[in-house]
């Protein structure tokens, strides 16, 4: 069956012993096939899932895998099983695993550009940003924090998803008046 896809798919151990089998596309693309006779009808299950990492991207981001699964007659030969494989299955698969691949770079771009603000933040304070860690919830990290001190003292958070960046501070009384003054100098925003 590997061969009849088209050649580039490799086949690996499955999952439950000598029942079944994983195949691995070209593009990262994961088949289990898995032959069951339960309720005397035997049959091929083929069902696909994405890498361990995408995986946990959907899910982190509250975008479910979609189920892609078919069955068919073990009596098929590979040849016509392949070609169910690409014309029932693979198609709607590999839309799911380019969108959650869009969506990776997406939050990935997003970190990044989270991060690069960050560090701009704690330079001129010769701050550190302290690397985000998991939300509780076990979504991805979503915000930076720069702890800084000087006649500052405070926090600068900085969102993944390029919102507001909240800055928290407190300064001797001495100086409240001159960064009044300095806050003052900002335009004024509606939002």
């Amino acid at each position: 069956m590997a061969e009849a896809l088209d050649g580039t798919w490799t086949v690996g151990p499955g999952h439950h012993g000598h029942r079944d089998r994983c195949l691995i596309g070209p593009d990262g693309e994961q088949l289990h096939v898995c032959y069951s006779d339960w309720e005397k009808t035997p049959r091929l299950r083929l069902s696909v899932g994405l890498p361990a990492d995408l995986a946990t991207i959907r899910h982190r981001h509250g975008n479910p895998v979609p189920s892609h699964e078919i069955t068919v007659s073990p009596a098929k030969t590979p040849e016509t099983v392949a070609a169910e494989t690409a014309r029932r299955l693979l198609p709607g698969y590999r839309a799911t695993l380019a969108e959650t691949r869009e969506l990776k770079q997406r939050v990935d771009d997003q970190a990044a550009a989270r991060d690069r603000l960050a560090h701009a933040i704690a330079d001129p304070f010769g701050a550190t940003v302290h690397a985000p860690g998991p939300s509780p919830l076990g979504h991805d990290p979503q915000e930076a924090i720069v702890r800084y001190q000087g006649p500052l003292v405070g926090t600068a958070t900085v969102p993944r998803n390029g919102g507001h960046v909240a800055f928290a501070f407190s300064v001797a009384p001495s100086e409240a008046a001159r960064v009044a003054a300095f806050l003052a100098t900002f335009p004024r925003t509606t939002d």
